[in-house]
């Protein structure tokens, strides 16, 4: 009877363990994020740099798939994806050039929780899935940066690191459609619109790529060679700009002055070097501060209804975020620790070092 009861004892423990090991492997939620960029584009590799870190401390199963700038191919990713026997419990996606509006009605039949980052869905789509009782459960929070007001705070700092001298300016968006093209470049405008002494003479769109700002950049010296302040919605854009500048004699960061976003190693030691004399950045930590909120709501915690966050911070060589950013040590963030912190829902992780 004992040697009974010592038998079904141990077959008990086993079953118990062999439970909870199933239960552990049950609890790694899979995650599928659509990158719109290229994986060795500098913006997009940092985002997916900190992103795997974010994964890895947070015990989640994370895929990546890169739609390489062609929003026709987050559609014919996400398409593979729900064709698979094993789905992913979340998506996030990008809003870039509005693929949202193909993207949310293919997950609309799927039990899959999807959080928007970085461009937000437009206000018409908005207002007809908040009524939708599927997508009240399934859509989490979107993490959208304040590209309005880093495209406004750039080109304050860049005009001020050109003495405040009157002059022409022009700028070099993104795309058309892209809520953080947009957005970015209507607060650079703002800026210039609320200069009397600088007159901003053309906007045009190097649709973020850097062989098309150098040709336009090229154009627009010819049509105003005296233009001392150029604003640019990325770094690539800066980058052909600057070889255009250069092409035409004139030296960046003494009498034509360059503004930026991004935080590839070029841009920074560009920045540090005084030729580029603006730079804004931190927004590649929304996938990762994405993959803290599906963490939390995985485990029952409260996630809070919408993150809209700065993100962005004026980077300077001076401050403790530039040297966070040039030794790239994501491995060393608490992400497990914020992720269960209430307060830290709507706050990016690498802000947690102060200038």
């Amino acid at each position: 009877m004992k040697n009974t009861l010592l038998v079904w004892m141990i077959a008990s423990v086993a079953m118990l363990f062999n439970t909870l090991a199933y239960a552990t492997t049950q609890q790694q939620a899979r995650v599928l994020f659509i990158n719109p960029g290229f994986a060795n584009e500098s913006f997009w590799q940092d985002v997916d740099d900190y992103a795997k870190a974010a994964d890895k401390a947070l015990n989640l199963d994370l895929t990546i798939r890169h739609a390489d700038r062609n929003h026709f191919a987050m559609r014919q990713i996400l398409s593979a994806t729900l064709n698979k026997p094993t789905r992913p419990d979340y998506v996030i996606i990008v809003n870039e050039k509005l693929a949202a509006d193909d993207l949310l009605p293919m997950l609309r039949d799927y039990p899959i929780y999807v959080q928007v980052i970085l461009n937000d869905i437009d206000e018409q789509t908005k207002m007809s899935i908040e009524k939708d009782t599927h997508w009240q459960e399934y859509l989490l929070a979107s993490i959208i940066p304040d590209n309005e007001a880093i495209g406004h705070t750039i080109a304050k700092a860049m005009v001020n690191a050109g003495n405040n001298e009157s002059g022409d300016a022009v700028m070099i968006s993104g795309d058309l459609t892209t809520p953080a093209s947009v957005q970015r470049e209507a607060g650079g405008q703002r800026f210039f619109d609320e200069q009397p002494n600088i007159t901003l003479r053309q906007i045009v769109h190097g649709q973020w790529d850097e062989s098309i700002s150098q040709e336009q950049m090229h154009t627009l010296l010819q049509r105003y060679p005296d233009v001392r302040y150029v604003w640019t919605a990325n770094d690539h854009m800066a980058f052909g700009a600057m070889k255009a500048a250069k092409q035409a004699g004139k030296t960046p960061g003494e009498d034509i002055f360059f503004a930026t976003v991004n935080t590839s190693e070029k841009v920074l030691a560009l920045r540090e070097a005084g030729t580029i004399s603006a730079l804004g950045g931190g927004h590649f930590t929304a996938a990762g501060l994405a993959l803290s909120h599906i963490y939390a709501h995985d485990s029952g915690l409260p996630i809070p209804k919408r993150c809209n966050n700065a993100l962005f911070r004026l980077i300077t060589p001076d401050s403790r975020f530039f040297t966070q950013l040039r030794k790239q040590a994501w491995h060393e963030i608490p992400f497990l620790k914020m992720a269960r912190r209430t307060e830290s829902r709507c706050t990016p992780h690498s802000t947690d070092m102060d200038n």
